[in-house]
């Protein structure tokens, strides 16, 4: 990796470079329901592949059916309820189109009860064919990371981002992963993950921690480490805030931003004051 062409892209940043990026929308596609087959006249012969047809399309609505009240009972906080009825599709309706899905909802409802390993059990049943693989990666990774496996957790975010750079999730993945960086003392890649947000989503919520993010790296990466950069990065992001620019404006960051530039003044530039 060319170290200059990072240390490029920090300086277009610091001289407040306007970047744009193409937004990625995803398109939903609408589940269709076949047919209900004909019941015939009493004379009429029912061949064995109309009688297996007729037992898929009853599985199906009974299937489908199952699935909508285990996400109802996931949305209203009955985890163990709607995980008993994910597994029920898993089990009994191993042809049902809910099969991946079912696998990724089990999964996280296993991260919500610290049941970590049985998580990745379930993203890993998801098939790569599936609609739901790119989702399955993105709380692998989660799990591993509430896992303490930093490096798993790494993999998986970046695997998820650069495969499906345009789903939903990415800009997130690409956040946690430079988050983990960070926390493994690894600067360059956790400033790399950073810049990349902001050339790459600069119309996500993610904008502002990825500027907080890089003034963290600044501060603590013993490699990196630059107080006055940080505070460069500080006072850009407080400026963005006062400018009411979107993410900043009304950033849940915006108070430890303050109070963190206001640490590194009274600690680094008691002269200045």
């Amino acid at each position: 990796k060319d170290f200059n062409k990072t240390e490029e892209m920090i300086d277009t940043i610091l001289s407040e470079e306007s970047g744009s990026a193409v937004k990625q929308e995803k398109e939903k596609t609408e589940q269709q329901t076949g047919d209900e087959a004909a019941v015939k006249a009493e004379d009429e012969t029912v061949t064995q592949d109309d009688a297996a047809a007729s037992r898929k399309n009853a599985m199906s609505g009974k299937d489908e059916s199952i699935y909508k009240t285990a996400i109802q009972l996931y949305e209203t906080g009955y985890y163990d309820h709607s995980l008993a009825k994910f597994n029920e599709i898993i089990s009994n309706h191993a042809d049902s189109k809910f099969l991946d899905n079912a696998h990724v909802w089990a999964g996280r409802i296993y991260i919500k009860k610290y049941r970590y390993d049985d998580a990745i059990k379930e993203f890993d049943s998801v098939r790569d064919t599936s609609g739901e693989y790119p989702a399955s990666l993105f709380y692998k990774a989660e799990a591993y990371r509430y896992k303490g496996d930093k490096i798993s957790s790494i993999e998986y975010y970046q695997k998820y981002a650069s495969e499906y750079p345009g789903d939903p999730l990415a800009p997130y993945s690409i956040l946690n992963a430079g988050k983990l960086y960070l926390g493994n003392k690894q600067g360059t890649q956790s400033l790399e993950a950073a810049i990349k947000l902001i050339k790459n989503y600069p119309d996500s919520d993610t904008i502002d921690d990825a500027y907080y993010l890089i003034a963290k790296i600044y501060e603590k990466d013993p490699v990196l480490k630059d107080v006055e950069t940080a505070r460069k990065y500080y006072r850009i992001f407080l400026r963005k805030a006062a400018n009411n620019e979107k993410y900043f404006v009304d950033s849940p960051l915006l108070p430890a931003v303050k109070r963190d530039m206001e640490r590194l003044e009274k600690t680094h530039f008691k002269m200045e004051r």
